[in-house]
């Protein structure tokens, strides 16, 4: 047997090998990358979503006829609670970016924020509740600024 054939047959193995390895790796860190962007799309849909839910579930409840304020003030936290919003900013807050937990927190205190004031006994039309919206307004505008900023940072 001549060496060039072996030498050639060997050399030919090694590169069809390192192709292959090379290939499957570019793959995954893709099937990672794609993951990794789908999952944080979640999480920031979820948890944005939860607010928007608490926001009209207080909002809802702000409106019943409720035999006392002390009872008012107890429906809305009752919603406020059901609503899954601070498990949805738990779950955020342990894999996002220090920037997007920042502007999530902005917008969750906010959204505390008009619970207290909802629970306290303002309503839609009163300027309390009309200042406190605007707020969780902008602070949740910033979030969502920061969420898409960090999306497009993974989609690369």
């Amino acid at each position: 047997m001549e060496w060039s054939s072996l030498v050639g047959t060997g050399l030919g193995a090694v590169l069809g090998v390192g192709a292959t390895l090379l290939g499957e790796h570019v793959r995954w860190r893709r099937a990672t990358r794609d993951n990794r962007l789908q999952d944080c799309r979640n999480l920031y849909a979820d948890c944005l979503v939860s607010f928007r839910q608490a926001h009209e579930a207080m909002r809802l409840a702000a409106d019943e006829e409720h035999p006392s304020p002390q009872a008012r003030a107890a429906r809305i936290r009752q919603v406020y609670q059901a609503s899954g919003c601070d498990e949805a900013r738990e779950r955020l807050t342990l894999t996002a970016t220090e920037e997007v937990t920042t502007a999530i927190d902005a917008s969750y205190t906010s959204l505390r924020n008009i619970r207290e004031v909802l629970a306290s006994g303002a309503t839609v039309p009163t300027p309390d509740y009309q200042a406190a919206r605007q707020a969780h307004r902008e602070t949740t505008s910033a979030a969502r600024d920061a969420l898409r900023r960090h999306l497009r940072s993974l989609d690369i």
